[in-house]
């Protein structure tokens, strides 16, 4: 941080970790936190560098506290941030430095430039095409893969590969970064690290469920039928099948009659937004899996253990 303020600032710039601070905060800021005394061209100024991912409503009250405790101009470090939060702290005033790409300083007169930077378009929910996109990376271990790369993996245009990379970058998923001038996608080791940090930022892939009279005896298993596929689970009495979006029309499921509340079930048919033939034999992906299983399906005992299995099996553990 301090080599990229200097090189941004053009000036010499003195930084020291400011332990005695620690002392007169509460206990929490010392996890939370790496506090920095600084000094630009004779102004002294504090900074708050959070360990972990800390929420915009935190991050306002703690740099609010040292600047009160200290009488000095506070300013937050960070690694990397989303969109929506860089923006909030520029509205609100609150100073930032962003890693290798911003600074905004505005109590010693240095406001953000935007030269260089990328427009992002906004982006509220992520795309089932992006989705699948990041699960088929952490299941091939992707590693400096391009957006041209990408874009051939997952088949499709490097303009679509590309969107899906800017949807990434909008999100704050933490798998991107750069190779010379390019961005890429890396996967750390630990890929149940990386799934606890971005499941709540995935979708269920189920767009629609058909409850169908009839078993329609499609290839594809999704749902409880994929995950006893993959452990030792019972099925239900009757399948659980999958169609994608576009499947959806030839597959005949939408005239077929649904049951009523005293019919015995033939089928459940689940319309997804994607799908990862994982094995090559037409079962839904284990990260799919468990985000299109119902909230009930998923309080079972027995459910969970199988999930559990699943996934040190096929993908904890899987080279």
């Amino acid at each position: 941080m301090k080599e990229f303020l200097e090189k941004t600032l053009r000036q010499n710039v003195i930084m020291t970790e400011n332990k005695e601070v620690y002392k007169k905060l509460p206990l929490a800021y010392r996890g939370r936190y790496d506090i920095f005394t600084v000094e630009t061209n004779g102004v002294l100024w504090m900074a708050i560098h959070p360990k972990d991912n800390v929420g915009l409503v935190m991050l306002r009250r703690d740099r609010a506290g040292v600047e009160k405790m200290t009488g000095l101009n506070c300013a937050i470090f960070l690694d990397r941030t989303t969109f929506y939060i860089k923006e909030k702290m520029m509205e609100e005033g609150i100073p930032f430095v962003i890693e290798g790409k911003q600074v905004f300083l505005p109590f010693i007169g240095y406001l953000l430039s935007k030269e260089n930077e990328r427009e992002l378009a906004p982006v509220y929910l992520i795309s089932f095409l992006t989705q699948k996109m990041l699960l088929m990376a952490i299941y091939e271990r992707w590693n400096e893969v391009k957006v041209s790369d990408a874009a051939k993996r997952i088949g499709v245009s490097t303009k679509s590969a590309s969107r899906c990379f800017d949807e990434l970058e909008y999100l704050n998923i933490d798998v991107l970064g750069m190779k010379g001038k390019s961005r890429v996608i890396n996967i750390p080791n630990d890929r149940k690290q990386v799934w606890q940090q971005i499941e709540n930022v995935l979708r269920n892939p189920v767009i629609r469920r058909f409850v169908l009279r009839e078993d329609m005896k499609l290839e594809k298993k999704a749902g409880i039928s994929a995950l006893c596929e993959y452990s030792l689970l019972s099925d239900n009495v009757y399948p659980t099948y999958a169609v994608t979006k576009k499947e959806l029309k030839d597959s005949a499921v939408k005239v077929e009659k649904q049951v009523s509340e005293l019919e015995e079930i033939g089928c459940v048919v689940l319309e997804l937004g994607y799908f990862i033939d994982f094995l090559g034999k037409g079962f839904q992906d284990p990260l799919s899996v468990v985000l299109s299983l119902t909230g009930e399906e998923q309080e079972e005992e027995r459910v969970d253990i199988s999930i559990n299995e699943m996934l040190e099996e096929y993908v904890w553990s899987k080279d």
